[in-house]
């Protein structure tokens, strides 16, 4: 095929799809997939108060 050959175009994805739901999944020994967000957001907090204590 050459640049100047078309091609079909693809399919246009419907803008009516229902949205993607996942939940998270267990990480074994009860840990969770939301305690570790938690811990994460915990952690980014903690670094902007010792940025705004050093400023």
């Amino acid at each position: 095929m050459t640049i100047n050959e078309s091609t079909t175009p693809a399919p246009a994805l419907s803008p009516e799809r229902p949205p993607v739901v996942t939940t998270m999944p267990r990480l074994g020994r009860g840990v969770c997939w939301r305690d570790i967000v938690r811990e994460i957001e915990l952690d980014e907090l903690e670094r902007e108060a010792r940025m705004g204590e050093a400023a």
